[in-house]
Order: C-alpha cells, then sequence, then structure tokens
C-alpha cells in the first residue's frame, strides 16, 4: 500500500488550494482557503471496505463502507502528480470556487467552498463521506 501527499493551488485565485492525503488506507481530497479547510470529499479506499458504518474518531480518516460505493468503485491508487488533473470554476455570482477531481484523466470527485462533503461518482447513496454525483 502506497502513501500519497500533493498540495495543488488554484490556477487563477492562490489564495485557494487543493490537497489530496493518501494516507494508504484511504484518500481525501480537502479545499484550503488560505489555512483553512473549507471543504473535502472522499476519493478511495485502498484497504478493504467495510461493510458497516462503524464511526470511531481513533479510525479518522474514515473508509467509505460498501453500501454507498459504486460496484467499480475501486481504483488505482495515486502515486504520482502526474496522475491527477484539477479544473478549477468560480461562480461570478457569488465567488464559489469549485474544483473538479481528475485521477488518470477519469472525473472522479467534486469539492466547493462550503461542500462537507463533496460528490463523488464511486458513491451510489449520499452518505458523510460522499455525495452521488
Amino acid at each position: 500500500m502506497s502513501t500519497f501527499s500533493l498540495k495543488i493551488p488554484c490556477e487563477f485565485d492562490r489564495n485557494y488550494a487543493l490537497k489530496i492525503e493518501d494516507d494508504s488506507r484511504v484518500a481525501y481530497a480537502y479545499l484550503y482557503e488560505g489555512e483553512d479547510a473549507i471543504g473535502d470529499v472522499w476519493l478511495y479506499n485502498q484497504q478493504e471496505s467495510p461493510a458497516v458504518s462503524f464511526w470511531r474518531a481513533e479510525d479518522m480518516p474514515f473508509l467509505n463502507p460498501t453500501e454507498y460505493l459504486a460496484k467499480d468503485a475501486a481504483i488505482k491508487p495515486i502515486t504520482a502528480e502526474s496522475e491527477i488533473r484539477c479544473e478549477w470554476t468560480e461562480s461570478l455570482n457569488d465567488g464559489l470556487i469549485e474544483v473538479g477531481i481528475y485521477i488518470r484523466d477519469k472525473f472522479i470527485a467534486s469539492v466547493a467552498s462550503g461542500s462537507k462533503p463533496g460528490w463523488s461518482v464511486l458513491v451510489v447513496k449520499d452518505g458523510p463521506l460522499a455525495l452521488v454525483y
């Protein structure tokens, strides 16, 4: 199992960045404004997905349970910066920043300011770690 961490600055506003963290168990993306995490989304599990959701503080960050996952939710863990691509957008009306997250050129998830959690194509049921995209 591999670990990975990368911070990607927003291409048009350096006050925002996306941080991807994979601790060899599970991977998440965190949207930052300055030093504050303002959004997050589950990306994938490296370890086997638990059958049921049983949230204990000592298990953070949490693995996404099978009840929320699509059948094809297993993806190969990120091992290089070149495997990540972000598409940043900003709403002109309210200044909302959103970033689409691509792994090996496949759209996986989206996170926006205030979205805790964000959205994922790898889930089939809204849960506390990701919403259905």
